[in-house]
């Protein structure tokens, strides 16, 4: 693979304190060329550093707007720089997970892998009744390094809530969820449960234009995940796909819909959206791939982030500073009034006549800046919803340049709140005991209301 470097020796067992040593320098390293901007020295340290700190800098690089666009950009090359390892060690794997031989399986086994990421690589392969699959190996000795260095990638993240311009992305909420998330990635076993969970979900809310490939339960391990092999269109593909007569702005609405929807009733969603996640076969259905990473929400946190969801699309800036103060995200001494009115004052300018895509940079921006003013951190569940918004905001540039954001957004949470009555009883509920709260502590009722969207 061109531009690929080869990662270090795994850690052996007990070996903490010489990669702790071996992190340490190779940080400080990198971190001497101060001619070069910060972000491309800890680009190039992290890939030294190999497939943990590829992780991170893969975090960094789907997440725009909760870092700046020059650390997603710089981090976005770490995506394509991950080295396939040996197909003699896929073998392997394979056979020792399944317990058996891969001809007692497979008719085929491709050698070549069709992609490499840091966590794992993926092998076409057909079964002995010709049946196409893709077979997913986890790369060898991943989990002795991954428990050696998650205690590091700590480290860093401490040094980047440090750091001004990356603290309001809340590092450190994204390096404990990144430590939880893999290692329920380094098993392939619960990947493959949040498969048929989210077919499940499609398949319940008779969803029949997005799907997940279907898993083969018999050929699932802890380091083995085999599923049907779906062929089609990379999302970031717009003039194949226009090409083809696919409607790419029903794409991007199926897309927002997906993860609203899962937020708002299943509390259950896909938390790592990319290009490389997503494809789009001929007759213009949405597939979503990699499950290793989701969200799943606890009702009290569903409640919440529905909370936030409705005041952004509402513009009702109160109840967006009572649901972040829900999380515990802003600190007791800040006024919710004078904060809701400097989202207002800042927000307004960009929602009048409808926020297209090419002001959503500037847009996100304009909000962390308010977020930093008042000392806020992004929790952490909002962090991974926010990356996946985010992801298909950027993606409408090229799919649906002329949509408004925000109006698709509340038209699909005002069909969501018809067809569960109960959530918009529970989400009006939870707004008004915010209110009630503040009017206690405070002896009034606040004075900066709802904002009004208007459409000059």
């Amino acid at each position: 693979m061109a531009g690929a470097v080869d990662y270090p020796p795994l850690v052996a067992r007990g070996g903490m304190a010489r990669r702790t040593w071996t992190i340490s320098t190779t940080i400080a390293r990198h971190a001497t060329h101060t001619a070069e901007p910060l972000p491309r020295r800890l680009r190039r340290a992290f890939t030294d550093l190999g497939p943990t700190f590829v992780k991170v800098g893969q975090v960094i690089a789907s997440s725009p707007g909760l870092f700046p666009p020059a650390w997603t950009a710089e981090f976005e090359s770490l995506r394509d720089r991950v080295p396939p390892f040996p197909a003699g060690e896929a073998r392997r794997i394979v056979e020792e997970d399944l317990g058996r031989p891969l001809a007692s399986v497979f008719a085929t086994f491709e050698d070549s892998p069709i992609a490499a990421a840091s966590i794992a690589q993926v092998h076409g392969a057909t079964l002995l009744d010709g049946s196409e699959v893709v077979v997913k190996v986890q790369r060898p000795g991943l989990e002795e390094q991954a428990r050696d260095e998650l205690r590091a990638v700590l480290l860093v993240c401490e040094v980047l809530e440090r750091i001004p311009q990356t603290s309001v992305g809340s590092p450190r909420a994204l390096a404990e969820d990144f430590a939880r998330t893999l290692h329920e990635e380094m098993d392939f076993r619960l990947e493959a449960d949040n498969m048929r969970r989210m077919t499940r979900i499609l398949a319940d809310e008779g969803i029949t234009d997005a799907r997940v490939p279907v898993v083969h339960d018999h050929l699932v391990g802890r380091r083995v995940l085999t599923m049907e092999r779906i062929r089609g269109l990379r999302f970031s593909d717009v003039a194949g796909m226009r090409a083809r007569g696919i409607d790419t702005e029903r794409l991007l609405r199926m897309g927002v819909q997906t993860v609203v929807e899962g937020v708002l009733v299943h509390g259950f969603f896909h938390g790592d959206l990319h290009a490389g996640n997503i494809a789009v076969t001929e007759d213009g259905t949405f597939v979503l791939f990699d499950f290793g990473i989701v969200g799943r929400l606890t009702e009290s946190t569903r409640a919440r982030l529905a909370m936030y969801l409705m005041a952004v699309t509402t513009n009702d800036y109160p109840t967006m500073v009572r649901a972040l103060r829900s999380f515990g995200s802003v600190p007791a001494d800040v006024d919710v009034d004078d904060m809701a009115a400097t989202i207002r004052e800042l927000y307004e300018p960009f929602v009048t006549g409808g926020v297209v895509t090419a002001q959503l940079g500037e847009l996100m921006d304009t909000m962390i800046r308010s977020m930093v003013r008042y000392r806020v951190r992004i929790p952490r569940e909002l962090v991974l919803l926010s990356k996946q918004m985010l992801y298909l905001e950027g993606a409408a540039r090229a799919l649906a340049p002329d949509a408004d954001l925000l109006e698709e957004q509340t038209v699909i949470y005002q069909s969501l709140m018809t067809k569960y009555p109960a959530l918009a009883a529970e989400i009006a509920e939870a707004v008004q005991r915010g209110a009630e709260m503040d009017a206690a502590v405070t002896g009034g009722t606040g004075s900066v209301g709802p904002g009004r969207r208007s459409r000059g």
